[in-house]
């Protein structure tokens, strides 16, 4: 059995941090969109008052802020861009469904982080399935996995 280091603890801390500021930044995405809210006063929302959030009882570890509003921001910026990679990567099975908001908001999150690479692909797209499995069953989770996928090998 082996001993927690401090340097693991830190690590792992610092990757919930990462993956919580995912799925705020999907949410907080959602909200934008739905509400036809600006970026800026969703994003303040969010790190003002929403730090604390919990899923089923359970308290999320407070995300990497930087990385929120990076993510939030950029998408913003690239939307055109990154709708288009998005419309080119789904499945001929799924092009003819409409791709429903949450679903969008993760691919598009997902995607935006793809396109920058500063994060290696797979653990992007890792963090991005398990913020689909908090919302969705199989099916959406694997045609997530799936644009994800072609995205990235676009994006090496």
């Amino acid at each position: 059995m082996s001993e927690e280091t401090p340097e693991k603890r830190a690590k792992d801390v610092n990757k919930a941090a990462v993956l919580s500021a995912r799925l705020y930044a999907v949410q907080a995405y959602y909200q934008a969109t739905q509400n036809k809210q600006s970026m800026r006063s969703v994003v303040d929302e969010y790190l003002r008052y929403r730090k604390d959030f919990e899923i089923d009882g359970i308290k999320l570890v407070r995300p990497d802020g930087a990385l929120f509003q990076k993510i939030l921001y950029g998408v913003e910026e690239r939307r055109p861009e990154l709708e288009s990679v998005i419309d080119a990567n789904l499945k001929k099975d799924a092009e003819d469904r409409s791709v429903e908001p949450l679903l969008k908001a993760i691919l598009i999150c997902g995607t935006y982080e793809l396109l920058i690479g500063e994060t290696d692909s797979p653990i992007v797209i890792n963090d991005y399935l398990n913020v689909a499995h908090s919302f969705y069953d199989r099916g959406e989770v694997a045609l997530i996995n799936g644009v994800l996928d072609s995205v990235a090998t676009i994006f090496q």
